[in-house]
Order: C-alpha cells, then structure tokens, then sequence
C-alpha cells in the first residue's frame, strides 16, 4: 500500500493568491513595493527559510513588523478555499483508505486555522509543521518525518507539491513526486524529478486508480 502526503499552501489550499497581496501590503507599509512578486521564490520554504531570503533582499525592512502587518491583513481579508479538484482527490483516497499526511512549512497555528476554513481538520492522521524540522524545504526532512510519523517506507509516498522546493524535497526524500503548478511553473530541470506533472488534483485520481489496480 502507498500514502500521500500533501503540501498545504497552493497545493491543498488556495492560500498563495492571499498571500501576494498580504506581502505587497506589508512591503508598501514600509514604503518598500514589489515585494509580493517573490512569493514565488520563497514558496515551499518554512519561516525561517523564507525570513533569511527577506533579510538578504530587503535590509532596509523591518522584518518582524512585516510578518506582524502581513497576518493581520491575511485574517482580514483573506478566505482560506480548496484548490480545484481536491475534495474530490481528498474523498477518494479516504474511501480506499490511504494513509495521508499534511506536510506544510507554515506553523501549527497557521495550518490549524486554515484547516479549520475549510473543515479539513480530520482528513489527515499526519500533520507536520515547518518548526518540526531543524531544515526546510528543498531539504527532504519535513518529508521524512511524515513518512516516520505514519509508520511508512519514504519509497511508498506519494508527495503532492506546487512548488520547485517542494519537488526538490520530495525527491530527496526519495519519494513519488506530483508537481501541479500554482504561483509559478516548474523548470524543466524540476519537471524532471516528478513521476507526474499535473493542471488539478482531480487529475492525480486516475494515477491512485492504477497503482491499487497493480498492488
């Protein structure tokens, strides 16, 4: 038997098209613009990653006063939705009782809220949070840590990624990557290290069909 484990923002959630504009708020607040537009470098990355790539592009910011402007303007205007098809990719694997694990860079309390938007609390016996692992994605940790806590072999995972880093990590982990783009494409180098290159979860249905057909 196989298991999934799932990337949340951009890849579960549609939490990436509210992050864009959080980021480009908080940037303007301080009198800095474009900083929405490197959301897709940093995507896939825990805080820490994502706070090192800030301070090294942006040294005139105030770093803590970003992440503080940002989350308040997320939990005002931002609705936490599902990405096309995931419900459905979601129910299937549940009625063949797959194991699955949620393995996302942001923090405990962030995946709890989201999850809690969507009533998605109860779909994963598995949750893995960036702060769980000393090195973020493109290292395979958090990834190996979610097949450790499910009880599996890294070679039985499936790993639903939309981010270069996240692929990247997968791989190393030596897992069964499924890249489905969000923000921004994959390179042809990264397209690479995917047993599948997707436009929806939906789509990943068909691929779950046959390997239970071939078990």
């Amino acid at each position: 038997m196989f298991s999934v484990i799932f990337d949340m923002d951009g890849t579960l959630l549609d939490t990436q098209s509210i992050c864009v504009p959080a980021w480009e708020y908080a940037g303007k607040m301080q009198g800095i613009s474009g900083v929405g537009d490197h959301i897709s470098r940093v995507c896939g990355m825990n805080e820490v990653g994502w706070t090192a790539y800030l301070e090294q592009n942006f040294g005139e910011m105030d770093i803590e006063l970003f992440k503080k402007t940002m989350r308040e303007y997320i939990i005002e205007n931002g609705k936490v939705t599902y990405k096309k098809g995931a419900e459905a990719l979601l129910s299937f694997l549940k009625e063949n009782g797959i194991p699955l694990a949620l393995a996302s860079g942001s923090s405990h309390k962030t995946i709890e809220h989201h999850l809690n938007e969507v009533g998605a609390t109860d779909i994963f016996s598995v949750i893995v949070g960036g702060k769980d692992v000393e090195n973020g994605k493109p290292a395979p940790d958090i990834f190996l840590l979610a097949a450790q806590k499910l009880g599996v072999n890294p070679a039985d995972c499936f790993v639903i990624e939309d981010s270069e880093n996240g692929i990247r990590a997968g791989y190393s982990a030596v897992m069964k990557c499924i890249g489905i783009p969000d923000v921004a494409s994959f390179s042809d180098e990264v397209k690479a290290l995917m047993t599948a290159h997707l436009s929806s979860l939906d789509e990943a249905i068909e691929i779950f069909e046959n390997v239970i057909k071939e078990a």
